[in-house]
Parts: structure tokens; C-alpha cells; sequence
């Protein structure tokens, strides 16, 4: 059961490295969200170096990651607000966030300050008895209070967000992007409420002795199943991300709704800081390369390439050119058509393979688009212009 922490850290830290270094859609989200995983994959990793007797090899992995596990609910607020709210605002108030590792820093220091001899007991006597270290007692609170006061935040930060992650969920129900991201936030605050609770039910066994919940059958002798149900949020909040790889990309941001108030004197100016010649540069390479034409060119990979949110996009080809993005990329993929059918290419290839040139999948869908482009069949096109 052990080896669950390894490889949940394992994974956490592969996450965080990618998260940290991909081009992503929206840099703010992954960033935070990279910051969250590179937390638990330390935490995991501590937990299997104490857990499983590894302690005396690893000494000095030991006190000070108190202070960075009492800030993993700090990324996990942000993470949810940028992508809520699609910005990243500082209020006052989320000062509330910090109190935990206010103590702590209080606590560790205190530790720090006294004489070696303090620090190398501590260790000893974790080494010894890795089952009551959580009854340590620094100088303001014992681990087991710092454990709870953690997972409570935490519990308090999910409980927080669950109206607008409900809100944000019920828009834009039908659009596919929309519904992956849907998926994966409530999957996510799912796990972390899940591991939240255990963690807390942990800590108030430790700090009771068992005696509050002995009749819950749930607990187990010496709290067994509390703490494997624990190793196996940790693990899956670890892996989870492989069922959602857009999560590495970014994200389909909902569409913030155009003022109808223009003035006659001057032009309504883009949105979220859009500039137009950048953005029509960014597209005019994307002709020159290509991309459209692949299979599997969607807004996310769209996004990718242009290095924009794919809500950016939707928002200035609806502005700049009133038409939606699969609008948009069918009229390139329809351009690269009529000019491969003027060129002669249905005189020694067939429409199927036109088709799959031009990015369809099948010979119907394209013949469909390309008769709604320009109200005839590709057959009857290339009849007029060879």
C-alpha cells in the first residue's frame, strides 16, 4: 500500500514539470495548477519516506515541508477562481488563506531556534514510533492540530468554491470543450473534498485517541482503512489528470457577452487586450502551415498553435469576420479545395481522397461543406473551371 505514495509523487512531479513548461492556452491556470501538483508530490513523497522507514536515510526531510503543505489549498482556491473567473484578482479578504502557514512558520522557527539536540529527538522519535508522531508538540500547536487546521482550510476553500463551480458548470452545456472542462473541475473538487475529509477524520483520531469515532466501523484498528482510502485519493488526485490531457493545453473559457453601447465617433476596441494586427498575424501563419488540414485540428489545437485561449479565438473571429470557428476553418479547408480541383487533382484522384487532403474524415461530410460553401458538388465544381 506504501508504494501508492510513490508513485502518486512520482506522477505529481512529472505533472508539475509539464504544466510548468508546456505551452498552454491560458499560462496563468496551468502555472497554479503545476504549483499544486509539485505541493503534493512532496507531501506524498514525505508521507512514503516516513511511512514506509526511510526516515533515518533522509533526516533532513522532515520539518520544514510543514510550511508549503499548509499552503496546497492556496493554489487549489486560485486555480479554481482563474479558471471560474477567468482572471487572477487579489482581494483582502483570501489574507484567511495564509493562517496556517502563518503558524506553522511560527512553530517551525521555533524548532529551528532551539538546540540541535531538540530537532535530532524529533526525528528519533518519529523513527521509533512513525504511528504517534502526529502528537509532537512544537510551542503554539501539536502536528496533529497542524494536520487538522490544514484540511479544514481546505474543506473551507472547496466548500467556498461549489456555487460557482455549479454556476460555471450549468453554461454552455453544448459545447464540447465547455463539457471536458466541466467534467474534469467537479472530478477534480470531487477528490480533494474526498481527501480533505479523510485527512481531517485522520487527524481527529490521532488527536483523540481513537475514542471519538471507535464506533464507526469505517475507522479500523489503528485507523487502517481511513488511512488507505487516504493513499488512494493522493494516488488518484495524482493520476487523474491522464483522463484529461486538455487540462495541459487550456481551457474553453466562457465568452464574457459584447456591450451592444458603440459610439459613431470611434470603434469599439477588442476585448481581454486583443490586438488585431497580432491576432491576423497569428492567423496568417496558421494559413501558411497548414494546420486546418489535419483531421484533428480543433479550437483547443487551434489555441495551442496560436498560443491564445481558445475563448480569445471564438471572441475575434466572431467580432472580426462574424462566424464561428468551425465556420472558419471549414472556409480555409473549402479555399485549399477549389484550389487543388482547379489544379486538375480530381483528374487522377478520387473524393475521398480530396477529402482526407483536406482535413474530412469521410467523403459526405466534405461533399456536405463543400456543396454549403458553394452550392454545388466538388464533381460539378471541377466540370466549370477544367
Amino acid at each position: 500500500m506504501i508504494n501508492i505514495l510513490l508513485i502518486a509523487s512520482i506522477f505529481g512531479f512529472v505533472l508539475s514539470t509539464t504544466l510548468f513548461l508546456k505551452k498552454s492556452t491560458n499560462t496563468t491556470a496551468t502555472r497554479i495548477l503545476g504549483s499544486f501538483y509539485f505541493l503534493l508530490s512532496v507531501y506524498a513523497l514525505q508521507a512514503y519516506i516516513i511511512d514506509g522507514g526511510y526516515l533515518q536515510h533522509f533526516r533532513w526531510f522532515f520539518l520544514w515541508p510543514l510550511l508549503p503543505y499548509h499552503l496546497i489549498f492556496v493554489p487549489i482556491y486560485y486555480y479554481f477562481k482563474v479558471i471560474l473567473t477567468d482572471e487572477l484578482k487579489w482581494h483582502n479578504a483570501e489574507l484567511i488563506l495564509f493562517i496556517p502557514f502563518l503558524l506553522g512558520l511560527i512553530d517551525v522557527s521555533y524548532v529551528y531556534l532551539q538546540p540541535e539536540s531538540f530537532y535530532n529527538n524529533l526525528i528519533d522519535s518519529t523513527i521509533s514510533s512513525p504511528r504517534e508522531r502526529l502528537a509532537v508538540h512544537y510551542w503554539l500547536l501539536d502536528l496533529d492540530q497542524h494536520l487538522l487546521m490544514r484540511h479544514i482550510w481546505q474543506l473551507g476553500v472547496l466548500v467556498v468554491l461549489l456555487p460557482q463551480i455549479r454556476t460555471f458548470i450549468k453554461k454552455g452545456k453544448n459545447d464540447e470543450l465547455k463539457s471536458i472542462l466541466n467534467k474534469w473541475l467537479f472530478t477534480f473538487w470531487s477528490i480533494l473534498m474526498v481527501m480533505a475529509v479523510l485527512a481531517s477524520i485522520y487527524a481527529l483520531e490521532k488527536m483523540f485517541q481513537e475514542n471519538l469515532f471507535h464506533s464507526l466501523i469505517i475507522i479500523g484498528k489503528d485507523g487502517g482503512i481511513i488511512t488507505f482510502f487516504l493513499y488512494i485519493a493522493l494516488f488518484l488526485i495524482g493520476i487523474i489528470p491522464i483522463y484529461f490531457p486538455s487540462i495541459l493545453y487550456g481551457y474553453p473559457q466562457q465568452v464574457k457577452p459584447v456591450p451592444d453601447i458603440k459610439t459613431q465617433e470611434q470603434p469599439e476596441d477588442l476585448k481581454f487586450g486583443l490586438d488585431e494586427q497580432v491576432v491576423n498575424a497569428k492567423l496568417e501563419r496558421l494559413k501558411e502551415n497548414r494546420s486546418y488540414l489535419n483531421q484533428n485540428f480543433s479550437l483547443s489545437e487551434c489555441a495551442r498553435e496560436l498560443e491564445m485561449p481558445s475563448h480569445h479565438i471564438s471572441y475575434f473571429l466572431k467580432q472580426q469576420f462574424e462566424m464561428s470557428f468551425a465556420a472558419y476553418k471549414n472556409g480555409l479547408r473549402m479555399d485549399h479545395a477549389k484550389k487543388l480541383i482547379e489544379n486538375g487533382y480530381l483528374q487522377s484522384n478520387t473524393i475521398e481522397a480530396l477529402a482526407g487532403e483536406c482535413g474530412f474524415a469521410s467523403r459526405t461530410s466534405f461533399s456536405k461543406a463543400f456543396k454549403s460553401a458553394t452550392d454545388v458538388s466538388p464533381s460539378q465544381y471541377s466540370l466549370t473551371k477544367n
